[in-house]
């Protein structure tokens, strides 16, 4: 049965972004807002057998920050660079407690905060509009987009069950999970008149499936390293006038076995492998 509950909240998220236009086409841009990520409806509906609910369990508040710069120049270089900060407090979780009958009962509460901060920057290039005067056999451009994100654990400290006894830890410095720390995507674009070949790679660094930092698979597969991996993509469209155009492409060209998750529930546990090679084709028309 769920408990007869109601709860109501009133608060103000505030933020501010400004940017200063250093030329026409280049400016320095900031932000700061606050964050707020409410308490969902699976926190509040815990198996009562096993699990309880902290009754001061309460809403996670954070802020994220910005600095960057971007910017073109003439038509053939578009960049965008900048550093963030995110800060991420009671974050919920759940830790083992006892009761005084010596049983053993799960908690969810407010556990701990985390902190992400990092770069993130891009580019586009054209050299046949940087070198070339009038082409007529096309463009070609270049691009990149990287993001290094160091998100690690404040104050955390957990309560678990090891060998019948109740011991603490603090994951303090861990990494958080499901962060991978460098992501990579890159590629070239061939375009000519309404014709246009893409071929991207794409690079996720590894990452942790849980808090503990666990290095080595548990035995269902839920907990442990998340691989890197590296993925070419394939894409093909054809546009004819503004009513006409057709798109085709093949993703994971070669045909990379990896995985992005590691699941605890449905439709776990264990890892979610992500889809091998795969092949499309779609074709529009506006009336």
């Amino acid at each position: 049965l769920l408990q007869n509950q109601q709860r109501s909240r009133s608060f103000v998220l505030a933020g501010v972004g400004t940017e200063w236009h250093v030329s026409r086409s280049t400016e320095i841009y900031g932000n700061i807002s606050q964050a707020y990520r409410p308490i969902q409806f699976a926190d509040l509906t815990t198996p009562p057998t096993t699990d309880q609910i902290d009754a001061n369990l309460t809403d996670a508040k954070g802020f994220n920050a910005d600095l960057g710069y971007r910017g073109k120049l003439a038509e053939y270089l578009f960049f965008d660079a900048s550093v963030y900060y995110l800060q991420y407090n009671n974050r919920v979780g759940t830790i083992k407690q006892q009761n005084l009958d010596g049983s053993f009962y799960n908690l969810r509460t407010n556990v701990g905060n985390s902190s992400s901060k990092g770069i993130e920057a891009m580019f586009e290039f054209s050299p046949v509009k940087a070198f070339v005067d009038d082409s007529s056999w096309g463009d070609i451009s270049c691009f990149a987009s990287y993001s290094y994100n160091d998100a690690r654990y404040g104050e955390f400290k957990i309560v678990s069950l090891v060998d019948g006894a109740l011991q603490e830890k603090n994951y303090k410095n861990n990494k958080v999970e499901n962060a991978p720390e460098h992501i990579l995507r890159t590629g070239v674009t061939y375009a000519w008149k309404g014709l246009a070949l893409t071929t991207q790679l794409s690079y996720v660094d590894e990452a942790f499936a849980d808090a503990n930092n666990t290095p080595e698979p548990s035995a269902n597969g839920q907990n442990g390293i998340i691989p890197a991996y590296a993925v070419w993509d394939l894409t093909l469209s054809y546009r004819q006038g503004q009513k006409f155009s057709i798109k085709a492409g093949i993703n994971n060209l070669g045909n990379e076995q990896y995985f992005t998750r590691r699941s605890g529930g449905y439709p776990g546990p264990g890892l979610l492998p992500a889809d091998g090679r795969t092949a499309f084709v779609s074709v529009a028309y506006k009336l």
